[in-house]
């Protein structure tokens, strides 16, 4: 089926769409731009073909990076403003609905679901994560319409947000129910510009695919369902009154993984995308390209700040203005400053995971279970000294550890200007953080642990520095693995805590089940030290054979040296 699905390739596109899997994410947009109209027909035709959009290059195993076909289906609307009227005929034809066998109304009247009860594409509800319930797409189709909805009223009534036209004829928004195979959640499709509206970008009424059943994703079932709806209507919210702004599909994602959260707060499908982000902080927020979906905790954030309907009011200054200088404005009108909030956030964002409760109030409900802020560099304070310098692009944030055995003191810096935000300015702001324990002079601030440290910025009022945590001796030590229960959902590894004193480097993790059977063997774990959590070893919750951890009980045993600890963890898959 793999090969059968690359014959309509031709070698040129098939070396271009090789490109899009070898690319990160974020970058992939630029290979489609770089396509010609013919290769990008080639291309959308195998994309929108459901017998192989599971093995079109670029799209391969991207359920984590990749929710919705944005990107695509954004180009393919903007090709059609320039191709030749051949081009323009397939790429119209290939954006069309695919027929299904039956269709209902939502019970506002608002959306039509349109579905099949037989064959690959038939809609089902599922039994548990796993399993198909037979003869139920009638089910699902009213669980489709009822979520639709409800969507609807919490994203346009109460939020304020226009409502997006309908398509040309029609009284109601389509909705496409088909077996996306786990490449896709769904996708909202468009392709000619509505007359002027008063936007300075296009706009477009639109209709909406869906996956039938959602089996397979990080996010399964009716839960699937549901974020999908509050994902893809606000694209159709977007695109139908505001405007697509092209260059910054990012923005797109962004308010559209928002909205996930925001309608449906205990559902946590977004835990997958903070992950990323959590690992590139110091990248720009443009350069997330056609993602953006990792940027979600930028909204939510300002949600805490100031008030939800703050989201609304960036949609509507990009009516006429960009999208940074729209949130720029919008946060000047609520009385506060875009620059101090980046600084802010990039505080906010150290405190997750287990550090989220040194921190109160919490920026974020859901701030002990979101994945934790990596650290840019580390580095000993040898000598009474150390320095760490680096170069950091406008609303980026980078993260730093002072260390000298079990004290630490972490920073963050964050560029913080938004007018080269704005104005999209590659070239980032050089710096130098020293830190001395010992000899300093008036130019350097001292802190509560003892040192001392003094920054130094290459562009005045650009960066702000922040101390985070200092003097990690004073903490509690832990005594217990974190966290516990384990959800590999919404964590990545597991810590198990060790003395902070030890004198070994490394140790052996042993795991077992409930029935004494031995089902992880680590040998040779590194003795990692954190600035809050003390010296642990790190799990991420797999045994040997490279699986996840069913959920249950289970013990551990850690050999350090001729010393060794044993307890016990849950894992619990919600």
């Amino acid at each position: 089926m793999r090969m059968a699905g690359m014959r309509g390739l031709t070698l040129t596109v098939f070396a271009v769409a090789m490109l899009l899997s070898a690319v990160p994410a974020f970058a992939q947009e630029d290979a489609l731009r770089e396509m010609t109209d013919l290769q990008f027909v080639d291309y959308l035709r195998q994309y929108r073909d459901p017998a192989t959009l599971t093995v079109v290059p670029g799209l391969e195993g991207r359920v984590q990076n990749g929710k919705c076909g944005f990107a695509v289906i954004s180009e393919a609307a903007h090709r059609l403003e320039t191709a030749g009227p051949a081009v323009a005929a397939d790429i119209r034809a290939l954006l069309a609905p695919q027929a299904r066998q039956t269709s209902i109304l939502s019970p506002s009247g608002r959306f039509r679901i349109y579905y099949d009860t037989s064959g690959i594409d038939a809609a089902a509800m599922l039994a548990g994560d796993t399993l198909r319930i037979p003869n139920s797409a009638h089910d699902y189709a009213q669980a489709v319409a009822a979520v639709f909805d409800s969507v609807y009223q919490i994203e346009v009534l109460d939020y304020g947000f226009d409502a997006p036209p309908f398509e040309e004829t029609l009284s109601a928004y389509n909705i496409f129910v088909m077996d996306f195979r786990g490449s896709l959640y769904g996708q909202t499709l468009f392709n000619l510009p509505l007359p002027s509206s008063g936007t300075v970008r296009p706009t477009y009424a639109s209709h909406m695919e869906i996956d039938n059943d959602f089996l397979g994703y990080e996010t399964r079932g009716l839960d699937g369902l549901r974020v999908t709806a509050a994902h893809e209507f606000h694209h159709m919210v977007q695109l139908g009154t505001y405007g697509l702004w092209l260059s910054d599909r990012w923005m797109h994602e962004m308010s559209s993984t928002y909205f996930e959260e925001a309608v449906y707060p205990h559902i946590n499908d977004y835990f997958q995308y903070i992950r990323a982000f959590m690992r590139n902080t110091d990248r720009a927020m443009w350069l997330w390209g056609a993602d953006g979906y990792e940027l979600a905790l930028w909204p939510l954030f300002l949600e805490h700040k100031y008030d939800p309907t703050l989201i609304r009011d960036f949609w509507v200054g990009m009516r006429q203005v960009e999208p940074m200088t729209a949130m720029r404005d919008g946060i000047q009108q609520r009385g506060g400053d875009m620059g101090a909030d980046l600084c802010s956030w990039a505080q906010a964002n150290f405190f997750t995971g287990y550090r989220a409760y040194a921190m109160t109030p919490q920026a974020y409900d859901d701030a002990p279970a979101l994945a934790r802020a990596q650290l840019h560099a580390s580095q000993s304070l040898a000598a009474n000294e150390a320095t760490i310098s680096g170069t950091l692009a406008p609303t980026g944030a980078m993260y730093m550890r002072v260390y000298r055995g079990i004290d630490t003191v972490s920073f963050v810096v964050e560029n913080s200007n938004v007018a080269n935000a704005i104005q999209r300015t590659a070239t980032g702001v050089d710096f130098e953080l020293e830190v001395m324990a010992a000899g300093w002079d008036n130019s350097y601030t001292p802190l509560d642990n003892g040192w001392a440290y003094r920054f130094t910025a290459g562009e005045v009022n650009s960066l702000c520095l922040s101390v985070l945590e200092g003097g990690a001796s004073s903490e509690v030590e832990r005594d217990i693995p974190f966290p516990n229960p384990f959800n590999p959902n919404e964590f990545s590894r597991m810590q198990f805590p060790l003395p902070r004193n030890i004198a070994a480097n490394r140790a052996d993790l042993f795991i077992f089940s409930p029935s004494m059977n031995l089902v992880a063997r680590k040998e040779g774990q590194t003795i990692e030290l954190d600035d809050n959590f003390g010296a642990f070893v790190g799990y991420d919750g797999r045994t040997d054979g490279g699986d996840l951890l069913p959920s249950g009980v289970y013990f551990y045993v850690i050999k350090y040296g001729d010393e060794s600890k044993t307890g016990k963890f849950a894992v619990v898959k919600r």
